[in-house]
């Protein structure tokens, strides 16, 4: 199950680069605030998913300079995080219809 959990992240911090290139502080308050304070992630949990994802390939990074000397890792999706996206999305709603279906089973 914990697998499934990291997968859901996955899709989430890739969902929210497909709209926009983030830093990581920028990335966490999103998934915070879209859910309505239900979806809080840590640092620690955070980053190694995001070295994963770009380890495959499915986002890069850039650095920004802001101020005189802060700097800023951005993260960018790919084409290859857009497929990747598109085939998390598709297995969470696979597994959300089958849950529904023994939830609510049709008679």
């Amino acid at each position: 199950m914990a697998n499934r959990n990291l997968y859901r992240l996955e899709m989430l911090l890739l969902k929210i680069l497909e709209e926009e290139d983030c830093y990581g502080y920028q990335l966490s308050q999103a998934l915070n605030k879209r859910s309505d304070g239900q979806i809080k992630i840590a640092e620690g949990t955070m980053y190694p998913i995001l070295y994963k994802l770009e380890d495959q390939g499915y986002i890069s990074d850039y650095k920004k300079l802001v101020g005189k000397r802060q700097t800023r890792v951005y993260y960018h999706l790919e084409d290859a995080g857009k497929e990747h996206l598109a085939a998390l999305i598709k297995d969470y709603y696979k597994l959300t219809s089958a849950i529904e279906s023994i939830i609510n089973p049709r008679m």
